[in-house]
């Protein structure tokens, strides 16, 4: 079987920017309320991958650009992901890919706010980052500039070890920059407030245009279907990115290397 380090290497050549990997019996996953062994019986070891966003397309005020980004990100982390348990299962260890988007299962009380598994935490145990005021994961070589994604395997990996300093000095910019002011003074963030707001062209936009239209008259629903907004959805439906902010992100100083800009 590869070693941890053997392992990193390989998924970093395949494209990562960042690699962690973080063991089952860690108590911070378990103080999170993460059950990867629901998922892969035999789980015994988490891999954290990350990738990093163009931070010229995110902070460049353009959604069409940052969308795009985030989809050629995505894509990326996919064949990281699919790769990866290539490798392993060559080494003869099983694993599974968690999705770093969607599918998400929208039932019970979570209603698709809760993924499988939560790649911040797991990325934060697996030494990538620390969880920033705008409770994404800030890097020290990124920022919040990075999407990840999170493979459970039952090889016994040796574990990163979480930072010893959270790189987020809670300079409050991320904060002041927020429009849906969904980052609240005590440190905590409403999740309704900021899903409203960043998935109004997704699931949200689709079901207040749902609304509008029940009941009314020819002319109101030609004029919703007609409209840009609606346009805007359709777009963001068939690219599957449609993420409408990314302005906590945007406001974050810290890190980035510049080389992969």
């Amino acid at each position: 079987m590869l070693s941890a380090s053997e392992l990193k290497e390989q998924v970093k050549a395949i494209g990562a920017d960042l690699v962690g990997i973080a063991g089952v019996d860690s108590p911070l996953l378990r103080e999170h309320g993460e059950e990867p062994e629901k998922l892969l019986p035999g789980a015994r070891s988490l891999i954290s991958i990350g990738v990093a966003l163009n931070k010229a397309a995110v902070c460049s005020g353009n959604l069409r650009l940052d969308r795009y980004d985030t989809i050629c990100v995505y894509e990326r982390l996919n064949h990281i992901s699919l790769e990866t348990i290539r490798i392993l299962a060559r080494q003869g260890a099983g694993a599974i890919s968690v999705s770093p988007y969607l599918p998400i299962d929208m039932r019970g009380e979570s209603k698709g706010m809760r993924g499988e598994i939560n790649h911040k935490t797991v990325a934060a145990i697996a030494g990538l980052g620390g969880i920033g005021l705008n409770l994404l994961l800030i890097t020290p070589e990124f920022g919040p500039f990075v999407r990840l994604g999170t493979i459970i395997t039952d090889a016994a990996l040796s574990a990163d070890q979480p930072l010893s300093e959270n790189p987020c000095d809670l300079c409050g910019l991320c904060q002041n920059a927020c429009p849906a002011k969904a980052i609240r003074e005590d440190g905590t963030l409403d999740y309704s407030t900021c899903a409203s707001y960043l998935l109004r062209n997704g699931l949200p936009g689709i079901i207040a245009i749902a609304r509008k239209m029940i009941g009314a008259d020819e002319k109101v629903v030609k004029g919703i279907i007609y409209s840009p907004d609606f346009w805007d959805i359709w777009q963001s439906t068939v690219s599957g990115s449609f993420y409408s902010c990314s302005e906590c992100i945007s406001a974050c100083p810290i890190g980035f290397d510049k080389s992969s800009d």
